[in-house]
C-alpha cells in the first residue's frame, strides 16, 4: 500500500528556509527597476504580493556526509568522500565527526521544533545502512538510526523528504564498478533504493533520488573537484546517461 502513496513523489524540490523576513512590501521593485531591461518578463510577472499556501513547506535540509559524523561508529562502512577528502583536505583537517548528528540527532530535532518548520529534507547514508554496498548484508544499528529519526519526525508533525542518494558511494562499490561509469551499478541502487522504499516508505511520502546528479557526473568524474575525484572528461556523458536510468527506473518502482 505505501508502494501506491509513492506515486508522484519523486520529484525534484526546492526547499527554502528564512528563519527573519526582512523589508517592506514591494521593496523588490527598487531592484527590479535597475535590471528591468534585460529580463524577459514584465513586472506583473514578476511579483505576486499574495500568503503563502498553508500547506507550503517550510524546512531545513542536511546531507548524511555532512552532518551524520561517527564514520567509524556502529559498522558504518567508508564512502568515495572519506577516501577523497583524505588526500583533498588541509593538513590536521577532517571529516570524521562533522556535527555528530548519529549521535546527537535528538538534540537536532529540538532544534528542529524551535525553530518552527514543517519539513527536514536529509539523505540516507548508503555506506550507513549497507557496508558492503549490497543489500544481502544490511546494518541494523543503522537502520534503527533512520527509523528512530522517522518516527520523531513523524511525533513531530515535521514531513521528513529523503534523499537516497547524496554523493556518498560506498567505497567498496566504487573499487568492484568503478563507480558510475559501471552500468551494472544501476541494478545494485535498484535493490538499495527497494529496501529503503519498503523499510521507510509507510512514513515518506516524498523522495529525492539523486542529489544534483550533474555535479555527480562533472565534477566527479571530469573536473575531479569532488569524490571519486576523476579527470575524464570523456566518462561524463556515460555517468550522466547511467544517472539519468537510475532515476527513471525509481520513478517507475514508485509508481508500482
Amino acid at each position: 500500500m505505501f508502494m501506491q502513496q509513492l506515486k508522484g513523489s519523486l520529484a525534484l524540490w526546492t526547499f527554502i528556509f528564512i528563519p527573519t523576513v526582512a523589508g517592506l512590501d514591494n521593496d523588490g521593485r527598487s531592484v527590479w527597476g535597475k535590471e528591468s531591461s534585460s529580463s524577459f518578463v514584465n513586472e506583473t510577472q514578476m511579483f505576486l504580493q499574495d500568503t503563502f499556501p498553508k500547506k507550503f513547506f517550510w524546512g531545513v535540509g542536511t546531507s548524511a556526509f555532512q552532518v551524520e559524523g561517527a564514520q567509524r561508529k556502529d559498522g558504518r562502512g567508508p564512502s568515495i568522500w572519506e577516501e577523497f577528502t583524505r588526500s583533498e583536505l588541509r593538513a590536521g583537517s577532517r571529516t570524521d565527526d562533522s556535527s555528530d548528528s548519529y549521535i546527537f540527532w535528538q538534540k537536532d530535532l529540538a532544534a528542529l521544533e524551535f525553530l518552527g518548520v514543517s519539513s527536514y529534507h536529509f539523505s540516507i547514508s548508503w555506506p550507513r545502512l549497507f557496508p558492503t554496498g549490497t543489500v544481502t548484508a544490511v546494518n541494523e544499528k543503522g537502520l534503527q538510526y533512520y527509523n528512530s529519526l522517522l518516527d520523531a519526525l513523524v511525533q513531530r508533525h515535521i514531513e521528513p523528504v529523503v534523499t537516497l542518494y547524496h554523493w556518498d558511494l560506498p567505497w567498496i562499490l566504487y573499487e568492484r564498478y568503478g563507480g558510475w561509469k559501471n552500468e551494472s551499478l544501476i541494478g545494485v541502487f535498484d535493490d538499495y533504493a527497494t529496501f529503503c522504499f519498503q523499510a521507510f516508505g509507510d512514513r515518506v511520502k516524498y523522495w529525492i533520488t539523486i542529489h544534483n546528479p550533474y555535479l555527480v557526473a562533472w565534477h566527479g568524474y571530469g573536473t575531479g573537484i569532488h569524490a571519486p575525484g576523476e579527470k575524464e572528461e570523456s566518462a561524463v556523458p556515460l555517468v550522466g546517461h547511467n544517472l539519468i536510468k537510475v532515476q527513471y527506473r525509481e520513478i517507475s518502482l514508485s509508481q508500482i
